[in-house]
This record gives C-alpha cells, sequence and structure tokens, in this order.
C-alpha cells in the first residue's frame, strides 16, 4: 500500500556487497542467480570498502537539486546536441522540441523528454578533460570520488559473474571493460518531475542498453516486468541499497545466461514527489 493505493512489488534479492568484494562463495552464487532472474537485484552497500558513497549521497542530491533549479540559459551552456554527454534538456524545457522518433531510439528520446539530465563521462575525468558547469565544478572530490566507487562495485560484479560462469583470459567479462579502453561510461545526476504516472509517461519500457546500470535513488519510481510471471510491478525503494541490473551487452557477451530485463520508470499512482537520483551506467570499451 503507497499512499492509499495498492500496487504489486516485486521481490528482489539483496546482494551485501562487503561478502561479494571478499569473494564469499555463497554471496556469489547468490549473485548470480539473481543476474539470471530476474536481472535486477538490490546491493547493500552499509558496510564494507564503499560505506562512505552513502553518506555522500545526500550531499549529491542536495547539488543535483541546486543544479536543475537554475535557470534555462545557464543549464544549456553544458548542452551537447551530438553526444549522450553534459546536458540534455526535458519535455517542459523551454527549447525542448517534439520530432518523430525511430523504433529504435524510443527509450532513448523518452528518457530525455521525461527528466533533465546531466552526464560526467569516465574518460573525460580520468583524462582531466573533463569541463563542469560551475556548481559542479566546486565539487568535483565528491563526484569524482562517487564514480569511482561505482566503478569499483561494477568491476567486483563483473568479476564474480566471470568467476560463476567459470570465464577465463579474454572470454572474462572485466576483458572487456578495461579502465585503459576509451568508452561512454558514465554518471548520469537525474531528475523527474513531480507527477510521472503511467499514463504520463506512456510506452517508456526498455532494456538497458549498456553492460550494468548502477541506480542511486530514494524514492519510487522503477517498474519491472518480471521475466517469467510477464506481470509489472514497483521496485521499493530500500535505504543503504543501490539497485543493479543487467543491461544488454552484459546479456550478449554471457550467451544470454544473464538477463537483462524489461523496466520503465513511472511513479504509482498517489506518489507526487520530485525525485533525485544518480544513476552509473557501465559501457563496454570501444576497442
Amino acid at each position: 500500500m503507497v499512499k492509499g493505493h495498492q500496487i504489486d512489488l516485486v521481490p528482489l534479492e539483496a546482494v551485501d556487497y562487503a561478502r561479494l568484494a571478499s569473494r564469499e562463495p555463497t554471496e556469489v552464487e547468490k549473485l548470480f542467480k539473481a543476474s539470471q532472474m530476474p536481472g535486477f537485484f538490490y546491493l547493500n552497500l552499509e558496510s564494507g570498502p564503499t560505506g562512505h558513497t552513502l553518506a555522500d549521497l545526500k550531499d549529491i542530491y542536495a547539488l543535483a537539486e541546486r543544479y536543475f533549479d537554475q535557470p534555462h540559459e545557464e543549464k544549456m551552456k553544458g548542452y551537447r546536441a551530438d553526444q549522450d554527454r553534459g546536458y540534455k534538456p526535458g519535455a517542459n524545457d523551454e527549447t525542448f522540441e517534439a520530432r518523430p522518433l525511430h523504433d529504435a531510439l524510443v527509450f532513448l528520446s523518452l528518457f530525455l523528454m521525461l527528466m533533465l539530465l546531466t552526464q560526467i563521462a569516465r574518460d573525460e575525468r580520468v583524462q582531466k578533460t573533463l569541463v563542469l558547469p560551475c556548481i559542479l565544478d566546486n565539487h568535483t572530490k565528491l563526484l569524482g570520488d562517487l564514480s569511482s566507487a561505482c566503478d569499483s562495485i561494477t568491476q567486483t560484479i563483473l568479476s564474480c559473474l566471470s568467476d560463476a560462469l567459470n570465464l577465463e583470459g579474454i572470454d572474462r567479462f572485466e576483458h572487456y571493460h578495461r579502465n585503459d579502453q576509451p568508452s561512454d561510461t558514465g554518471l548520469k545526476l537525474c531528475y523527474k518531475p513531480e507527477s510521472n504516472t503511467l499514463a504520463e509517461v506512456g510506452g517508456n519500457q526498455h532494456t538497458d542498453s549498456g553492460t550494468l546500470t548502477l541506480l542511486f535513488c530514494d524514492r519510487w519510481g522503477v517498474q519491472l516486468e518480471h521475466p517469467e510471471t510477464k506481470k509489472w510491478a514497483f521496485v521499493v525503494p530500500k535505504p543503504g541499497h543501490a539497485l543493479i541490473n543487467i543491461a544488454d551487452t552484459l546479456q550478449a557477451l554471457s550467451g544470454d545466461r544473464l538477463h537483462s530485463c524489461l523496466h520503465r520508470v513511472v511513479q504509482p499512482a498517489g506518489v507526487v514527489e520530485r525525485r533525485y537520483s544518480v544513476v552509473y551506467f557501465l559501457r563496454p570499451g570501444k576497442q
């Protein structure tokens, strides 16, 4: 029951990151099973090597609010028309212009229409060529520390999944995600409007195109279609945890042994609130 409305909830496994980082067999097996079905799981970050990440999130949410509350003209200084980087305006933005959507781009285009976002590219951060808007530039260490923590988390997950599948050498998932290779891996700060119900978002169901998606959000907003039942259900926001999902590239690299699950961004009926989130998209190297 949420705000007086009965909704379906999806039960997800919670994997403990500290135990996973220690390669405890039972935790690696738990990760593997959750990655096979449904392809979504919680990652408990309340203890272990990334405990500081949770403490930083409150500051980053506040930073995101300050950034997105700026005048349109100020945010557009970080706009990049030809890249999935920098600032992207939403449907309510002053300069947004609707245009026909190709089927293959429906998710990406609708995703950008439904939220404001800015992406911080890992390559540019590591190469020290990253140019941030003034508000964010004063917090490069905060954002850099979070990006580094997310990279460590995703690399640990890839390594454990490679072990679970008995992969060796260049067949291991980490081989395709080396930090010395250029990639479109990046951190996104996102803002969703106060009202974002199913009737308003339409058919924005999708699978993610990268390798792994790591989401930090303390508000309702994710619904997935369970691969076995084909029923849609909401993911419960879980304090102290990140929400992880397998994406298309990892499903392909695993020979379909891991599952990229269909999901959508939507709030339950009766929930009307601003929603800030931080998303880390791990993508393979380009070489």
